[in-house]
């Protein structure tokens, strides 16, 4: 890989990272001072919620006293916060119990009297308590004002360190709500910094509590939830404008180091921001004069063969790390400051600068290899060799059935917190009590689904196995209505389709055979006729007359070879979908009387009683007149050459429910037998011994073409009554 790629990702990587700094700390140091900052607000804010609640707005606490008052609320929240009264005086009873009867063992009277007595107090009292509002409300405001007393007590004993703490700054405020004005010293200080509030810049929030004695620590205010001072004293904080200042030479130590750090981290963050900015030139720069170095980096090798995740993963681990350095870079150097000297500290924080370079080039430059090889290889290309494909394809796969997918899941999951609460049990024993009864119930029920899911499985992987190899097997029964219960039934119905598939290949063997003889026979009968007679042609002493009459044979002969060879292309040509059809608006009555007429001299010499039904009105369907002239033609040849003579044929063409039905029945010549599916087999002729003419195609043509205009049809026997009936739907 060139350096010119590392170079031009590189800059890009710390042009990034100024932005990042610009962005999170911009608005903090850009054009600030450390007055304007939040450590110095903090400062100030510290600093004079500590004076003014003791110097500047210290509240009357006799005055409060004064005030205070107890509401039937709180009387009633004070009696009932530790129960009834009677819940009270058995707890009572109870705390005592133990050591009334400890002291009746050892034969200590004077402890038991004691216990005895304070135990009969705290009744009393509690009884007290119940019965006289006024008893309760006088304990009540002696425990307020003692609460009031001891701030205002912590709040004297702490006004010298008040006044220390007032003298390192001077103010003037005023309160925004009231008007008041407050002052001290002399805000227009040369040596210090000064910090102005008001609408724009934001102003200064004062508490009138001091927030370091505010707490109320006393067991009686308890019931009533008065935990600070804020439920005894309405906390009025108020909103100040004015100005705040504070002397260089009257700062902390720690507020000097804050000052020190702000100016630091300024100059730090305005170098950071000047290196973007060059790094922007240098990129932009890099990209308009070497453009093509910068954008034909090969992928390497080694990430190219990687899987889809492990480069998604490679791009991730570096993007968190360059993230997590930037982070120092733009938060947590600030606390390295106080620990670090100025030397020491540019070298971290150069150092942090570079790694987060380093990782977020190797990011940036993974990910172009990832988007020039998706746009290359194609991501869908990418996704299927992925790994998360290969999960979601198992995970697709276990739900195609959603109940046995949701089973294995709920079982999984049973057993995971088993063996996550089995691990608690040993931190926490007690947890046996709620472990052992999940375990009898829940656990031992689901292992043994999960056994009985197994062994129902071996049985139908054995029973398969079996399938596979030819064997006969017996109905594989497995109880239940579960997933494996139907797949067991689901593979008996599969060994029936495979022994009636075997006696149906049998079938087509035996057919396959007679159809090889018959189609040989056909054949050879009006070839063997055609080699004879034209042997016979050849001898010279033949008269006129007879070589005539040969040459008449050899004709007759030769049509039939024909039209044998042409019906067993047709078959053929059917059989392999290759036949187009041509359909039209056809009207098959006067189809049918067309067909019927062609024939009128056969049907006078066969000495067959046509009985022809048809439609007084048109009868119309969309086929191919062709081939539906075909199809009636051949069941009209059929009925010629099968009928027994002097019988009647019934040749019917009617409309039943939107369907145009052709039917012909006759009385057959020959015994059909009870196979009549076989009838439909190419060469296969009522006739076995094969007295008359025919290929034997007729009724395979005709079903091949009736379906393929969709229709329907089907031959019935009773006997030796034969009926064909032909379907199609009307237009």
């Amino acid at each position: 890989m060139k350096r010119t790629t590392w170079l031009f990702y590189g800059l890009v990587s710390l042009t990034i990272l100024a932005i990042i700094t610009f962005t999170s700390h911009g608005q903090q140091y850009l054009g600030k001072d450390f007055k304007e900052s939040d450590h110095f607000h903090m400062i100030v804010e510290s600093q004079m919620n500590e004076v003014y609640p003791t110097l500047i707005n210290r509240f009357d606490v006799k005055k409060e006293i004064k005030n205070l008052e107890v509401t039937e609320n709180e009387i009633e929240e004070y009696r009932t916060y530790y129960g009834s009264q009677m819940d009270q005086i058995r707890d009572v009873r109870y705390q005592y119990e133990g050591l009334i009867e400890e002291a009746t063992s050892l034969s200590e009277d004077e402890i038991l009297a004691e216990l005895v007595i304070e135990r009969d107090a705290k009744i009393a009292e509690i009884r007290k308590n119940f019965a006289d509002d006024e008893v309760v409300r006088t304990k009540i405001m002696e425990a307020k004002k003692q609460a009031l007393e001891e701030y205002d007590r912590k709040i004297s004993n702490s006004l010298p360190l008040m006044k220390a703490l007032q003298r390192q700054m001077a103010y003037e405020l005023t309160n925004e709500e009231t008007g008041e004005h407050y002052s001290f010293g002399d805000v227009e200080v040369k040596d210090g910094i000064k910090k102005e509030y008001n609408s724009k810049n934001g102003l200064l929030y004062l508490s009138k509590v001091k927030q370091d004695y505010m707490n109320v620590e006393d067991g009686e205010l308890k019931p009533l939830y008065i935990l600070n001072m804020n439920d005894l004293v309405e906390n009025q904080s108020s909103q100040f404008s004015g100005i705040v200042a504070m002397p260089k030479t009257t700062l902390a130590s720690e507020h000097m180091q804050g000052l020190t750090n702000f100016n630091q981290n300024k100059a730090y963050f305005y170098s950071l921001w000047m290196l973007g900015l060059i790094a922007l030139g240098g990129a932009i720069w890099l990209f308009s004069k070497r453009k093509a170095e910068v954008l034909s980096s090969p992928t390497l090798l080694f990430i190219r063969e990687r899987k889809l995740e492990i480069r998604l993963l490679l791009i991730f681990i570096p993007l968190v790390l360059a993230f997590a350095f930037s982070t120092i870079v733009s938060d947590q150097l600030s606390y390295y400051e106080y620990y670090y000297s100025n030397l020491r500290f540019a070298a971290y924080a150069g150092m942090m600068v570079l790694l987060f370079v380093v990782f977020l080039t190797l990011t940036l430059i993974q990910a172009v290899w990832l988007f020039k090889d998706s746009r290359k290889n194609g991501i869908r290309t990418m996704w299927e060799k992925s790994i998360l494909k290969k999960w979601v394809l198992i995970i697709q796969d276990l739900f195609l059935n959603r109940r046995l997918g949701t089973q294995i899941l709920l079982i999984l999951l049973v057993v995971f917190l088993a063996g996550l609460g089995l691990a608690g049990t040993f931190v926490v024993p007690e947890l046996l009590i709620i472990y052992v009864p999940l375990f009898m119930f829940v656990l031992m029920p689901s292992l043994y689904l999960l056994l009985k899911r197994v062994a129902a499985y071996n049985k139908l992987a054995l029973a398969t196995e079996q399938m596979a190899k030819g064997h006969q097997i017996a109905d594989v029964h497995i109880g239940g209505k579960s997933v494996l219960a139907k797949h067991a039934k689901h593979l008996n119905m599969l060994r029936e389709g495979v022994r009636m598939s075997q006696s149906e290949q049998a079938k087509s063997e035996r057919l396959k055979t007679e159809l090889i003889t018959n189609v040989s026979h056909d054949l050879r009968t009006p070839l063997t006729s055609i080699i004879t007679y034209t042997d016979l042609l050849k001898k010279v002493d033949l008269t006129v007359e007879e070589r005539l009459s040969y040459v008449a044979i050899l004709d007759r002969k030769s049509q039939r070879l024909k039209t044998l060879i042409e019906d067993l292309f047709e078959v053929s040509k059917m059989a392999s979908g290759n036949m187009e059809l041509h359909k039209q608006r056809v009207d098959l009555t006067q189809l049918m009387q067309q067909a019927l007429a062609e024939h009128e001299e056969d049907i006078q010499a066969a000495g067959l009683d046509f009985r022809v039904t048809a439609p007084e009105n048109p009868l119309h369907a969309f086929v191919d007149g062709q081939k539906w002239w075909r199809v009636l033609d051949n069941l009209i040849v059929n009925a010629l050459k099968y009928t027994l003579a002097g019988t009647r044929v019934y040749v019917t063409l009617k409309q039943v429910d939107g369907y145009a039905q052709f039917v012909v029945k006759n009385v057959t010549k020959y015994e059909l037998g009870e196979n009549v599916d076989e009838l439909f087999e190419r060469f296969k002729r009522a006739d076995t011994s094969r007295h008359t003419e025919g290929s034997g195609l007729g009724l395979a043509i005709a079903q091949s073409i009736v379906d393929l205009h969709g229709g329907s049809m089907r031959i019935e026997v009773d006997g030796d009554l034969f009926k064909v009936t032909v379907s199609i739907i009307t237009d």
